[in-house]
């Protein structure tokens, strides 16, 4: 563990906080024993009294951490001015930030939105992944990675949907530069943007897009489906495999807009609760993945194909075929046929 220098303020992950007074007159130190968030901005923000629900729930799903999320945590949470002497003492005068520090006071979590920074939902899970280990540890201790506890992670889900209301921060940059450099076809504004209504594995979700956003970005960056993987891009690896109306679709080359009044359905939505489809099953039992990052688009193309009358593969040549759009780098074809052939028996 590092200690931090009065000289070099700028605290990273895996430092000792500083015992610096709080604006309600307490020392950090005394909420030792408790996950603590210090939220740095340059005016009023409180999101515990915003409503979070649903951010707190697509956190439960993407986590599975078994917590109840709440939308209160006024024992656990300290916004700070920005441009205070308490935000020079971290390293973060005159910038929006986060810190969560751990019960022992150390930094296990630290994010820093500049002016113009893109800041994306799918980031801050991305740093909460970084975090997530798994579940219960034999004897029901629940222990996550790094020595973090079950609580701490827990606060680290409010540090995240807090870090999506943050003010002044949103999916786009602040200024048209950094937009033109992100973008070439340029900067899309609210005024921009549609409403798009997308019906995904039974449900309905109201989004607001983009009308150039791709149907996979839109699972992935705004509704945290991230099942469907983002592989070539291209349309050439079939990792973003969709189905659309029962039918195979990559959803990298398919726009959210043109999926509008078509049943959509992800990996997420193949099972049915706890029990899993067919194919899952078959490819868990002839181990038809490696490292798994294609089998997603690989169990909703192989169900796709089976359902499609139109489509004749039989024969473990014909299914070879029909599947040669789904590439599997790992060299898993053999077990990613047999799983499909025994489905197919079924």
């Amino acid at each position: 563990m590092r200690m931090p220098h009065e000289s070099a303020p700028n605290l990273q992950t895996g430092d000792l906080a500083p015992n610096c007074v709080l604006p309600d007159g307490s020392r950090l130190f005394e909420w030792r024993g408790r996950p603590v968030i210090l939220a740095f901005a340059p005016e009023e923000w409180d999101p515990t009294r915003a409503h979070q629900s649903e951010i707190f729930a697509r956190l439960s799903r993407e986590f599975g951490s078994g917590a109840t999320f709440v939308d209160t945590a006024t024992d656990e949470w300290h916004a700070l001015n920005c441009r205070g002497a308490l935000a020079a003492q971290f390293g973060v005068a005159g910038q929006r930030a986060l810190f969560l520090l751990d019960e022992r006071g150390v930094v296990r979590w630290k994010t820093v939105v500049a002016p113009g920074q893109d800041l994306r939902a799918g980031q801050v899970l991305a740093a909460l992944e970084a975090l997530h280990s798994p579940p219960a540890t034999a004897g029901g201790v629940s222990a996550l990675g790094g020595g973090l506890s079950r609580r701490t992670f827990v606060t680290a889900t409010l540090a995240a949907a807090a870090l999506l209301l943050l003010p002044g921060c949103s999916t786009e940059s602040t200024t048209k530069e950094a937009n033109s450099a992100a973008d070439p076809m340029g900067p899309a504004s609210s005024a921009d943007t549609i409403p798009v209504v997308l019906t995904i594995n039974g449900k309905t979700h109201r989004l607001q897009l983009d009308p150039r956003v791709a149907l996979l970005d839109a699972l992935r960056e705004n509704l945290h489906l991230t099942g469907t993987k983002k592989g070539c891009d291209h349309g050439q690896c079939g990792a973003c495999t969709v189905h659309l109306d029962g039918q195979s679709a990559l959803s990298c080359l398919t726009l959210a807009v043109m999926s509008q009044g078509k049943e959509i359905t992800t990996i997420e939505g193949l099972s049915t609760g706890e029990t899993l489809h067919p194919m899952q099953a078959a490819f868990l039992k002839h181990d038809a993945f490696q490292c798994g990052y294609c089998t997603p688009g690989q169990i909703m193309a192989a169900t796709a194909l089976l359902q499609d009358k139109n489509v004749r593969a039989g024969s473990a040549v014909e299914i070879r075929e029909a599947m040669s759009g789904n590439l599997c780098r790992c060299g898993a074809y053999p077990n990613i046929i047999a799983a499909i052939q025994e489905v197919q028996r079924a």
